[in-house]
This record gives C-alpha cells, structure tokens and sequence, in this order.
C-alpha cells in the first residue's frame, strides 16, 4: 500500500512538472516581448547592467521613478545569466510565480496536514488562467505576489505555533518579505498584510501578541529598505517625494488617479482569472465561510485585498494576482471535502462552464471573418485563425473528459494548447505596434546608423532601445511617463516640441534622422518638415531623413 500511494504521488508531481514545464517555460520564446509593459522593465534592467548604475532607475538614460529598485535588479540577473533575449527577461515572473505555489503547498500542508490538498493547492493555482499568463509576462507584479504569499505562509505560522522562536523566526520572514515587496513596487505591500493581518489577528484573539511581534517585522523590513532608501534619497533627494505623492497617494486615491475604473472593475476579471477553475469558485468561498477557523483566515487574504483594490479608484488588472492564491487552497480544501461526501457537483458544473467557454470562443473566431467588425485577423491570416481555433477546440474536448468527477484535474489541461500557441495567433495589425521587435529589427540597419531617433511614444521608444541596443532615443511632441525625469536640467535635449523639429534637422542638414510613430498620429506625421522617406509596415510608421 505504501508502494502504491508513493507510486501515485511520484506520477502526480510528474504531472505537475510537465503542466509547468509546457505551460511556463517552453512558451517563453514562442511570442514577441509586448510593449510597453514588457519591453519597459526589460530595458530598465538593460540599462542598470549597461551604466553600472545599479541604484537609481532609468529608462531611455531619463530618470524613472515610478518604482523602486530590486524588481529591475531580478531582471537585470537574469539578463546578466542567460542574456538579453526573451526568455531571460521572462524568466524573473516566472520563478516568482514558481515561488508563489511553494508557499501555496506550505500554506496548505500546514492548514490541514495533507498531502492531496497540497499538492491540489499548488496544482490549481499555478494552471489558473490569471496565474499563468501574468506569470510568463515581464512585470512586477508577480514578484510582489510571491512576497504576498510568502507573507500569507509565515504569518499563518506564526498564528499557529506555540513556540516564541518560532513566531519570533516567522515575523522575521515576514519582514524581510515587506521589505523586499517595499522595494519591488512600494509601500503597498506594507497596506495589505497590516489590514488582513490586523482582523486576522482580532479574530484569533491573538491581538496583544500579533501587535508586540509585528515591531520585529516592521524593524526587519526597514533594515532590508535602509541601504537603497539612503543610497537613493542621497542621489536624487526628490525620489521619495514624488514616488509616495505621484505613484501612491494620486494614483490610487486622488481625481484624477489613473486608470480609474468603476468599483465592480475586479469582479468580472477575478471570474475569468480562476477559469479553468470557476466551478468551483463560490462552492469554495460558502464552504470556507461555514468551516471558518483556519479556512477564514485564507478568505480574510481573498476578501480584503479585493475589497481595497474595488474602492481605490486607479484600477489595473494585475493589483488582484495576490487574491488567487488563497482562492486555490480553499479550493483545494473544499475539493477534497466534497470528494470525502461523494458530492461531485460541482466537478460536473466546472467542467460544464468549459465547454461553454471553449465552444462560444471557438464559434466566435470560426464565425469572426463574417463580422468585420470583430474580425481580428486578416485575409491571408487564415492559419492563425483555424490555429487559434483548435486551441479552443482542444479545451472543449479536455473539458468534455473532466466532467468524469474522477478526471476532474484535467481540467488544467483545457489551456495548454492555448499557452503554446497564444504566440503564434496574434494578428499583424497588432504585432506590428504591440510586439514591434521584428518590424524594428528589420530596419536595424538603417535605424541604428541615424545621429537622432525620435518618437513620441515612451512604449515604443523602449522598443527602438531594446532592439537596437541603445538607450538615447529622443521623445518627440509627447513626453508620456517620462515626463518627470524629462524636467532635469541634464535631460534638455532628450525632448523636442513639433515647432523644435525643423532646428534639429537643420543643425544635422537633414540627414541622419529617423522619426518613428504609430500611424494613427496625423499631428505629427503631417508636421515633419523637408521631404523623409516614409516607409509603413502595419500600424508604425517610419520617416527616414537621408539629406536635401
């Protein structure tokens, strides 16, 4: 019997490495760097290894002060270890995520003290839809999560345990998670713990204990902000400044925060971001609500992040990525006790939502040639679209197989051909201005030969960067979020207004300019002086100068 069961456990944790192995590493290459999101940090990073300036960030030689710094130094290591290709630029998320379903297993083991609802943990969360795909894609946000849910492990720990070293060792973890979350994206990786944290706390009737333990956590995680925090406030004494006044209080709570959405913004996306699990997503959060105890304190991390993030007012998709890993373990708990009830419901619901999804999609890209306003592709398109297709034609039929409640797991199998082939369906009109490198590096010669390169938009300024290995692009008629470092006196000549332009080409005779802008930005193109060449390929634009 022991033979048996560790028989059965090997195969599983085989499972679970080639789920990882197929759907977060083997895609890394198979799709273009997007910008601005991608190409942005992967060019901060670039540039920390190219200055040697590994304490203040810059992006395009500008200063960039909308984050601190140790997210740009992972990608700055991984770029150092395996060079400046896609796959190292990824490969930061990527371990984060990994890292993340560490501590989902450890949360897991330590609340209920069995291995099937650990490994089912760790199994959903990584094969959530939301998980994946941030968890493959180059931003911060996955780095956080991972300190998010390392917090989440240890200070349930601490919670839990009887011992005052063992507490004592857990505050001292989870302070170096704030302190490394603090300098991953700020101080709202400080917010969240304390609110879930403090009603945690009230809850178990462990007040008095939690507030004396949490000063070791706060002194933890101010020595490991100490050194950079000096480091730069006596390099740029106006740092601290604008990145608590712009970045935190204006972006999340003032008028004119950005990214303002509605305060139900987060409820359709946290829907779509557990599918292929969504069956099981309301089942999960009543049966934790009856059991409370240590299921409560899993719901006390979905319900208040959640809550935070509706009522600020500047929204983005990703704030809610650390809301899905207390969902995955509450699953993985409700699952095993529905299973122990012989109530498989809910297997047949989920697996039933599935096939819905993987057929309205599939009917949709079938049927979009036949809409033009929904079509997306174009005429001589037609692999991508039968490909994008059998993407979903493949998570139909894995879901059909599922709603056997005994091959309930293989729902996570629904977006695997999508994982692979997401890469390769992507229309051009949108290659051409979201993931520009290949029509850039087509015109890498003639680009990075010219004196003066200008854009106006800092997402595909990053682009001109990262392809051609040089950082002195020059931002033309919009300064866009380099508009703050863009007012240092030694950041002069690193901006231009449209009636500048015609000095700048008369100071280099009209030649060895190049000017690059999405098509749609009339101002600029019918303002270029003199007569450039002008070459479009999809959506960008490019005006060559080559002399009178």
């Amino acid at each position: 019997m022991i033979m048996a069961n560790n028989k059965i456990a090997y195969l599983k944790w085989c499972l679970l490495f080639g789920f990882v192995l197929v759907t977060y590493f083997i895609p890394l290459n198979g799709r273009l760097l997007w910008q601005p999101d991608e190409l942005r940090y992967a060019e901060i990073s670039r540039e920390l290894i190219r200055s040697y300036n590994w304490s203040v960030p810059e992006l395009l030689d500008i200063r960039y002060f909308e984050k601190p710094i140790f997210g740009y130094w992972v990608g700055a290591v991984f770029q150092m270890l395996f060079g400046e290709n896609n796959v190292s630029v990824r490969l930061g998320a990527v371990f984060s995520t990994l890292l993340s379903g560490f501590f989902v297993y450890l949360s897991a083991k330590m609340a209920w003290k069995k291995e099937n609802i650990a490994f089912n943990a760790v199994f959903i969360y990584l094969s959530m839809l939301m998980v994946f795909t941030i968890g493959t894609y180059n931003i911060l946000d996955p780095i956080v999560t991972a300190f998010i849910t390392m917090i989440i492990f240890f200070f349930q720990w601490g919670l839990t345990t009887k011992y005052f070293s063992h507490k004592l060792i857990a505050f001292i973890f989870i302070g170096i998670a704030c302190g490394l979350g603090v300098l991953t994206k700020g101080f709202l990786v400080l917010v969240l713990p304390t609110l879930v944290c403090s009603v945690a706390a009230i809850y178990f009737k462990q007040f008095k204990e939690i507030f004396f333990f949490s000063f070791v956590a706060i002194f933890t995680a101010f020595l490991i902000c100490l050194p950079w925090a000096f480091v730069i406030a006596s390099r740029e004494p106006d740092y601290w400044h604008y990145f608590f006044w712009v970045e935190h209080v204006q972006r999340f709570m003032s008028n004119d925060a950005q990214n303002k959405s509605p305060i139900w913004f987060y409820i359709p996306i946290l829907l779509a971001a557990v599918i292929p699990w969504l069956g099981y997503l309301f089942a999960s959060i009543a049966h934790a609500w009856r059991q409370k105890g240590i299921h409560l304190y899993f719901l006390l991390w979905l319900v208040i992040p959640f809550l935070f993030f509706s009522i600020t007012k500047g929204k983005l998709l990703t704030y809610i990525l650390p809301c899905i890993a207390p969902i995955a373990i509450l699953m993985a708990a409700y699952i095993d006790s529905a299973f122990w009830q012989k109530k498989v419901g809910t297997v047949r619901l989920n697996a039933c939502i599935n096939i819905v999804f993987g057929l309205i999609a599939t009917i949709a890209i079938i049927a979009s040639p036949y809409f033009p306003k929904i079509n997306v592709y174009q005429i001589d398109e037609s692999n991508k679209l039968w490909l994008a297709a059998g993407a979903f034609i493949f998570w139909t039929l894995v879901a059909l197989v599922s709603f056997k409640p005994k091959f309930w797991y293989l729902a996570a199998a629904c977006t695997l051909v999508l994982s692979l082939s997401v890469g390769h369906v992507i229309p051009k009109y949108i290659e051409s201005n979201n993931t520009p490198q290949n029509v850039i590096a087509k015109y890498q010669d003639k680009l990075s030969k010219r004196a003066v390169l200008l854009t106006n938009n800092v997402g595909l300024g990053t682009s001109l960067a990262w392809v051609l290995k040089r950082s002195d692009i020059t931002m033309l008629h919009q300064t866009g979020e380099l508009g703050y470092g863009l007012k240092y006196p030694d950041a002069v000549n690193r901006f231009y207004r449209l009636d500048q332009l015609t000095k700048l080409l008369e100071d280099n005779h009209y030649r060895d300019v190049a000017v690059v802008v999405d098509s749609s930005q009339d101002t600029i193109l019918d303002a270029l002086p003199g007569n450039p060449i002008l070459i479009k390929e999809g959506k960008l634009v490019f005006a060559f100068y080559e002399g009178l």
